[in-house]
Protein backbone atom coordinates (compact mmCIF):
# COMPACT_ATOMS: atom_id res chain seq x y z
CA UNK A 1 0.00 0.00 0.00
CA UNK A 2 1.39 3.84 -0.85
CA UNK A 3 2.25 5.76 2.04
CA UNK A 4 0.12 8.37 2.92
CA UNK A 5 0.57 12.19 1.67
CA UNK A 6 2.00 14.08 5.07
CA UNK A 7 1.45 17.29 3.22
CA UNK A 8 -1.81 19.18 5.03
CA UNK A 9 -4.50 17.78 2.85
CA UNK A 10 -5.85 21.47 2.51
CA UNK A 11 -3.32 23.28 1.29
CA UNK A 12 -3.17 20.80 -0.87
CA UNK A 13 -6.34 20.83 -2.45
CA UNK A 14 -6.60 24.47 -2.04
CA UNK A 15 -3.51 24.98 -4.86
CA UNK A 16 -6.09 24.99 -7.63
CA UNK A 17 -8.78 27.31 -6.82
CA UNK A 18 -10.47 27.39 -9.99
CA UNK A 19 -10.93 23.38 -9.91
CA UNK A 20 -12.29 23.90 -6.00
CA UNK A 21 -14.77 26.91 -7.40
CA UNK A 22 -15.92 24.50 -10.79
CA UNK A 23 -16.55 21.31 -7.68
CA UNK A 24 -18.37 23.72 -5.84
CA UNK A 25 -20.79 25.01 -8.98
CA UNK A 26 -21.20 21.80 -10.15
CA UNK A 27 -22.97 20.62 -6.83
CA UNK A 28 -24.76 23.97 -5.89
CA UNK A 29 -26.19 23.57 -9.43
CA UNK A 30 -27.61 19.76 -9.60
CA UNK A 31 -31.51 19.62 -9.55
CA UNK A 32 -31.53 15.90 -8.79
CA UNK A 33 -32.44 15.03 -5.32
CA UNK A 34 -30.80 12.40 -3.29
CA UNK A 35 -34.11 10.50 -3.66
CA UNK A 36 -33.62 9.87 -6.88
CA UNK A 37 -29.83 9.39 -7.01
CA UNK A 38 -30.14 6.75 -4.54
CA UNK A 39 -32.26 3.43 -3.31
CA UNK A 40 -34.89 3.07 -0.63
CA UNK A 41 -32.56 1.45 1.05
CA UNK A 42 -29.86 3.47 0.97
CA UNK A 43 -31.88 6.61 1.49
CA UNK A 44 -32.41 5.60 5.18
CA UNK A 45 -28.54 5.65 5.18
CA UNK A 46 -28.33 9.52 4.25
CA UNK A 47 -31.11 11.08 5.63
CA UNK A 48 -29.97 13.87 8.04
CA UNK A 49 -30.06 13.29 11.94
CA UNK A 50 -29.13 15.62 14.76
CA UNK A 51 -26.27 14.01 17.27
CA UNK A 52 -25.22 14.57 20.88
CA UNK A 53 -22.41 16.25 19.83
CA UNK A 54 -22.37 20.05 19.85
CA UNK A 55 -22.63 22.04 16.90
CA UNK A 56 -21.89 26.01 16.55
CA UNK A 57 -24.23 25.57 13.79
CA UNK A 58 -27.70 25.97 13.64
CA UNK A 59 -30.22 22.94 12.65
CA UNK A 60 -31.72 24.74 9.45
CA UNK A 61 -28.42 25.64 7.72
CA UNK A 62 -26.78 22.17 8.78
CA UNK A 63 -29.95 20.08 7.30
CA UNK A 64 -29.47 22.47 4.01
CA UNK A 65 -25.36 22.04 4.65
CA UNK A 66 -26.08 18.41 4.79
CA UNK A 67 -28.70 18.64 1.82
CA UNK A 68 -25.58 20.48 -0.66
CA UNK A 69 -23.01 17.44 0.25
CA UNK A 70 -25.20 15.02 -0.52
CA UNK A 71 -26.10 16.68 -3.52
CA UNK A 72 -22.46 16.88 -4.15
CA UNK A 73 -21.49 13.15 -3.99
CA UNK A 74 -21.81 10.44 -6.61
CA UNK A 75 -23.83 7.26 -5.75
CA UNK A 76 -20.74 5.52 -5.45
CA UNK A 77 -19.46 7.99 -3.08
CA UNK A 78 -22.21 7.65 -0.90
CA UNK A 79 -22.23 4.12 -1.09
CA UNK A 80 -18.71 4.25 0.05
CA UNK A 81 -19.33 6.72 3.11
CA UNK A 82 -18.34 5.10 6.57
CA UNK A 83 -21.54 6.35 8.03
CA UNK A 84 -24.74 8.70 7.29
CA UNK A 85 -23.13 11.12 9.39
CA UNK A 86 -19.97 12.11 7.71
CA UNK A 87 -20.88 15.08 5.52
CA UNK A 88 -22.57 16.58 8.56
CA UNK A 89 -19.12 16.32 10.79
CA UNK A 90 -17.29 17.76 7.41
CA UNK A 91 -19.59 20.56 7.64
CA UNK A 92 -19.13 21.38 11.19
CA UNK A 93 -15.66 21.10 10.81
CA UNK A 94 -15.37 23.36 8.56
CA UNK A 95 -18.15 26.06 9.72
CA UNK A 96 -20.42 25.85 7.45
CA UNK A 97 -18.14 26.44 4.40
CA UNK A 98 -19.71 24.30 1.30
CA UNK A 99 -16.59 24.64 -0.97
CA UNK A 100 -14.59 23.16 1.76
CA UNK A 101 -16.33 20.80 2.95
CA UNK A 102 -16.95 19.42 -0.37
CA UNK A 103 -13.09 18.66 -1.15
CA UNK A 104 -12.46 16.95 2.34
CA UNK A 105 -15.30 15.26 2.10
CA UNK A 106 -14.57 13.62 -1.59
CA UNK A 107 -10.94 12.87 -0.37
CA UNK A 108 -11.93 11.60 3.23
CA UNK A 109 -14.17 9.04 1.20
CA UNK A 110 -11.53 8.10 -1.63
CA UNK A 111 -9.03 7.71 1.35
CA UNK A 112 -10.90 5.58 2.99
CA UNK A 113 -11.70 3.37 -0.04
CA UNK A 114 -8.03 3.33 -1.05
CA UNK A 115 -6.62 2.14 2.48
CA UNK A 116 -9.38 -0.81 2.29
CA UNK A 117 -10.39 0.08 5.59
CA UNK A 118 -13.95 -2.12 5.70
CA UNK A 119 -11.42 -4.96 4.55
CA UNK A 120 -8.91 -4.19 7.31
CA UNK A 121 -11.90 -4.55 9.59
CA UNK A 122 -13.47 -7.54 8.42
CA UNK A 123 -9.78 -9.48 8.13
CA UNK A 124 -9.50 -8.97 12.66
CA UNK A 125 -12.72 -9.90 12.86
CA UNK A 126 -14.00 -12.19 10.20
CA UNK A 127 -10.56 -13.78 8.84
CA UNK A 128 -11.16 -16.08 5.70
CA UNK A 129 -9.19 -19.18 6.14
CA UNK A 130 -9.23 -19.21 1.74
CA UNK A 131 -7.70 -16.01 1.67
CA UNK A 132 -3.78 -15.35 2.77
CA UNK A 133 -3.78 -12.22 2.40
CA UNK A 134 -6.63 -11.37 5.23
CA UNK A 135 -4.89 -13.85 7.84
CA UNK A 136 -1.83 -12.03 7.31
CA UNK A 137 -3.41 -8.41 8.06
CA UNK A 138 -4.65 -10.00 11.57
CA UNK A 139 -1.65 -11.46 12.09
CA UNK A 140 0.03 -7.98 11.25
CA UNK A 141 -2.50 -6.04 14.15
CA UNK A 142 -1.85 -8.71 16.09
CA UNK A 143 1.68 -8.06 16.34
CA UNK A 144 1.61 -4.48 16.08
CA UNK A 145 -0.70 -4.73 19.61
CA UNK A 146 1.07 -7.14 21.25
CA UNK A 147 3.44 -4.45 23.20
CA UNK A 148 -0.23 -2.45 24.13
CA UNK A 149 1.32 1.10 22.50
CA UNK A 150 -2.59 1.51 21.30
CA UNK A 151 -5.42 0.34 21.64
CA UNK A 152 -9.07 0.90 22.95
CA UNK A 153 -9.98 0.26 26.59
CA UNK A 154 -13.21 1.52 28.62
CA UNK A 155 -14.72 4.88 28.64
CA UNK A 156 -15.25 8.26 30.11
CA UNK A 157 -18.27 9.43 32.33
CA UNK A 158 -20.19 10.82 28.98
CA UNK A 159 -20.06 7.25 27.08
CA UNK A 160 -16.57 7.63 24.93
CA UNK A 161 -14.49 5.58 24.07
CA UNK A 162 -10.70 5.97 25.48
CA UNK A 163 -7.98 4.72 23.16
CA UNK A 164 -4.44 4.86 24.97
CA UNK A 165 -1.38 5.63 23.07
CA UNK A 166 1.92 4.88 24.05
CA UNK A 167 5.11 5.67 21.50
CA UNK A 168 7.88 4.17 24.04
CA UNK A 169 6.25 0.90 23.40
CA UNK A 170 7.02 1.17 20.11
CA UNK A 171 7.65 -3.18 19.05
CA UNK A 172 8.01 -3.19 15.20
CA UNK A 173 9.27 0.66 13.59
CA UNK A 174 7.16 -0.56 10.43
CA UNK A 175 6.36 2.74 9.00
CA UNK A 176 3.28 1.36 6.76
CA UNK A 177 1.68 -1.14 9.65
CA UNK A 178 2.47 1.61 12.33
CA UNK A 179 -0.16 3.61 9.78
CA UNK A 180 -2.32 0.69 9.09
CA UNK A 181 -2.64 -0.35 13.35
CA UNK A 182 -3.84 3.07 13.77
CA UNK A 183 -6.48 3.04 11.77
CA UNK A 184 -7.98 -0.03 13.14
CA UNK A 185 -7.65 1.31 16.37
CA UNK A 186 -9.29 5.02 15.50
CA UNK A 187 -12.06 2.24 13.73
CA UNK A 188 -12.27 0.62 17.14
CA UNK A 189 -12.51 3.71 18.83
CA UNK A 190 -15.28 4.69 17.05
CA UNK A 191 -17.34 1.78 17.33
CA UNK A 192 -17.00 1.83 21.39
CA UNK A 193 -18.27 4.95 21.15
CA UNK A 194 -21.14 5.08 19.12
CA UNK A 195 -23.19 2.60 20.33
CA UNK A 196 -23.33 5.18 23.45
CA UNK A 197 -24.85 7.59 21.02
CA UNK A 198 -21.44 9.86 20.72
CA UNK A 199 -19.15 10.21 17.76
CA UNK A 200 -16.31 11.15 19.69
CA UNK A 201 -13.50 9.49 21.08
CA UNK A 202 -11.32 10.28 23.69
CA UNK A 203 -7.62 10.37 23.23
CA UNK A 204 -4.71 9.72 26.58
CA UNK A 205 -1.12 9.69 25.75
CA UNK A 206 0.98 8.23 28.28
CA UNK A 207 4.34 9.44 28.28
CA UNK A 208 5.24 7.61 31.02
CA UNK A 209 10.03 6.93 30.45
CA UNK A 210 9.34 8.96 27.17
CA UNK A 211 12.76 9.81 25.58
CA UNK A 212 14.02 11.55 22.70
CA UNK A 213 14.75 8.06 21.15
CA UNK A 214 11.19 7.13 21.59
CA UNK A 215 9.52 10.10 19.00
CA UNK A 216 8.12 8.30 16.33
CA UNK A 217 9.74 9.49 12.37
CA UNK A 218 8.82 12.69 11.19
CA UNK A 219 7.25 11.32 8.16
CA UNK A 220 5.29 8.74 10.63
CA UNK A 221 4.32 11.69 13.29
CA UNK A 222 2.70 13.90 10.08
CA UNK A 223 0.57 11.32 8.41
CA UNK A 224 -0.72 10.43 12.28
CA UNK A 225 -1.46 13.70 12.58
CA UNK A 226 -3.20 13.69 8.85
CA UNK A 227 -5.26 10.77 9.16
CA UNK A 228 -6.31 11.87 12.30
CA UNK A 229 -7.71 15.38 10.86
CA UNK A 230 -8.46 15.15 8.02
CA UNK A 231 -9.44 11.28 6.97
CA UNK A 232 -11.45 11.38 10.68
CA UNK A 233 -12.47 14.99 10.98
CA UNK A 234 -14.93 15.50 14.16
CA UNK A 235 -13.87 12.05 15.51
CA UNK A 236 -11.38 13.23 17.92
CA UNK A 237 -12.98 14.84 21.07
CA UNK A 238 -10.02 15.72 23.64
CA UNK A 239 -6.31 14.90 24.14
CA UNK A 240 -5.06 13.79 27.30
CA UNK A 241 -1.01 14.14 27.27
CA UNK A 242 0.06 12.12 30.53
CA UNK A 243 3.65 11.80 32.44
CA UNK A 244 4.89 14.34 29.73
CA UNK A 245 8.43 15.02 30.73
CA UNK A 246 10.27 18.66 30.25
CA UNK A 247 12.01 16.96 26.96
CA UNK A 248 8.69 15.90 25.46
CA UNK A 249 8.16 19.87 25.00
CA UNK A 250 10.91 19.63 22.75
CA UNK A 251 8.99 16.95 20.67
CA UNK A 252 6.34 19.08 21.05
CA UNK A 253 6.90 22.16 19.95
CA UNK A 254 8.22 20.68 16.22
CA UNK A 255 5.35 18.82 15.67
CA UNK A 256 2.91 22.12 16.53
CA UNK A 257 2.96 23.72 13.18
CA UNK A 258 1.41 21.00 11.19
CA UNK A 259 -1.25 20.74 14.07
CA UNK A 260 -4.81 23.00 13.28
CA UNK A 261 -6.37 25.27 15.82
CA UNK A 262 -9.25 22.88 16.41
CA UNK A 263 -7.19 19.93 17.61
CA UNK A 264 -4.64 21.88 19.58
CA UNK A 265 -7.52 23.05 21.41
CA UNK A 266 -8.58 19.68 22.33
CA UNK A 267 -4.91 18.85 24.35
CA UNK A 268 -4.86 19.02 27.76
CA UNK A 269 -1.20 18.69 29.26
CA UNK A 270 -1.78 16.42 32.44
CA UNK A 271 0.26 18.11 35.31
CA UNK A 272 -0.84 20.00 38.53
CA UNK A 273 -4.12 20.78 40.57
CA UNK A 274 -5.99 21.67 38.02
CA UNK A 275 -5.71 19.36 35.42
CA UNK A 276 -6.11 16.65 38.33
CA UNK A 277 -9.59 18.11 39.31
CA UNK A 278 -10.57 18.18 34.92
CA UNK A 279 -9.48 14.11 34.73
CA UNK A 280 -11.81 13.46 38.02
CA UNK A 281 -14.22 15.10 36.22
CA UNK A 282 -14.19 13.48 33.26
CA UNK A 283 -13.04 10.06 33.93
CA UNK A 284 -14.28 7.17 36.46
CA UNK A 285 -11.15 6.53 38.61
CA UNK A 286 -12.10 2.86 39.60
CA UNK A 287 -12.02 2.07 35.15
CA UNK A 288 -9.31 4.29 34.29
CA UNK A 289 -5.36 3.23 33.82
CA UNK A 290 -3.38 4.67 36.52
CA UNK A 291 -1.28 6.73 33.97
CA UNK A 292 -4.48 9.00 34.32
CA UNK A 293 -4.56 8.90 38.18
CA UNK A 294 -7.12 5.99 37.63
CA UNK A 295 -6.94 2.31 39.47
CA UNK A 296 -3.99 0.36 39.88
CA UNK A 297 -5.25 -3.25 39.19
CA UNK A 298 -6.86 -2.65 36.03
CA UNK A 299 -5.59 -6.13 33.94
CA UNK A 300 -3.30 -5.56 31.49
CA UNK A 301 -3.57 -5.87 27.99
CA UNK A 302 -3.58 -9.07 26.07
CA UNK A 303 -3.39 -8.16 22.02
CA UNK A 304 -5.26 -11.92 21.41
CA UNK A 305 -7.67 -11.38 23.87
CA UNK A 306 -8.88 -7.98 22.22
CA UNK A 307 -8.86 -9.35 18.70
CA UNK A 308 -11.18 -12.00 20.07
CA UNK A 309 -13.97 -9.36 20.69
CA UNK A 310 -16.37 -7.32 18.63
CA UNK A 311 -14.92 -4.68 17.32
CA UNK A 312 -17.13 -2.09 18.86
CA UNK A 313 -15.99 -3.99 22.71
CA UNK A 314 -13.02 -2.26 24.83
CA UNK A 315 -10.59 -4.28 25.98
CA UNK A 316 -11.60 -6.18 29.38
CA UNK A 317 -14.72 -4.39 28.94
CA UNK A 318 -17.15 -6.80 31.07
CA UNK A 319 -15.10 -6.20 33.74
CA UNK A 320 -15.05 -2.33 33.79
Amino acid sequence: MAALSSRSLLSACMDDIDKTAMIYSTASSKTRSIDSALSDQDNDKCQYRPTKEASKLNEVTEKNGYSELMNALSKQEIEDMSDYNLPLRHFRADGGSLKKAIVRLKYAIKWRNDFKVNEMLKSAHNPSSESEVEIMIRSMLINESSSGKVYVRGHDKEGRAILYMRQQRENTNHEENNIKHLVYQIERAIACTEKNGFEKFTVIMDFEGWNLSHASSMKVTKETIHVMQECYVERVGRVFFANAPVVFRTFYNMVKPFLDASTKAKILFCSGKASKIELKRVFHEATTERCIFGTEGLRVFDAEEYYNQPLDASFDEKNL
